[in-house]
């Protein structure tokens, strides 16, 4: 299976397939949006405590512990406004139903109010693909990929998403970002 990256029209499809009436609502859409927005290994996302982006405000950058990043190597990752308004609004979700919101306390939580699983996050986006009926086999990995590929087509420098997904190898970021059909038709154009 070749992992894609997801459009913007498929974004948009994905995030209009959350079924509002389920209870976990928020803290699904905040899954995915939090992944597009700061391409977050899924072991990385389970991971997170809520110190890791809370400390009496919501932090402006998260930075990823060596204890969760792969490789023991530790990275930050500045939060934009969309990632931060989502913790905002799991954190509110998360007290409200009871669950922990110390510095210590899983930041994304199962419906049993333990840490969420990595299994758990990927059946969460196998059913939100299923829900979205979009053609591309989306998986949490799905979202890294086209975290790292946004930012390529918005201009962002390659070295600057090596950093941000914590590669050690720009080979391996190389693979992250894809090169579509419009990418070859405005390079073309600059001459």
């Amino acid at each position: 299976m070749t992992i894609r990256y997801l459009t913007e029209k498929e974004i948009e499809k994905v995030l209009s397939s959350f079924w509002i009436d389920d209870p976990f609502y928020t803290r699904n859409e905040s899954i995915v949006i939090f992944c597009l927005n700061t391409g977050l290994r899924v072991s990385e996302l389970t991971g997170l405590n809520v110190g890791d982006v809370f400390n009496g405000h919501i932090r402006k950058e998260l930075t990823i512990r060596k204890e969760i990043a792969k490789g023991k190597r530790e990275r930050t990752i500045p939060l934009n406004v969309k990632a931060r308004n989502v913790i905002s609004e799991l954190l509110d979700f998360n007290e409200k139903r009871g669950y922990g919101v110390q510095k210590s306390d899983p930041l994304f939580v199962s419906k049993r109010g333990r840490r969420i699983s990595s299994r758990q996050v990927e059946n969460i986006i196998k059913r939100l693909r299923e829900d979205s009926d979009i053609e591309v086999e989306m998986t949490p990995h799905t979202l890294r990929h086209t975290f790292a590929t946004r930012l390529r087509k918005k201009g962002a420098d390659l070295r600057v998403i090596q950093t941000l997904l914590g590669h050690k190898n720009l080979a391996t970021t190389q693979i992250y970002t894809w090169v579509d059909r419009e990418d070859l038709e405005k390079a073309v154009s600059l001459l």
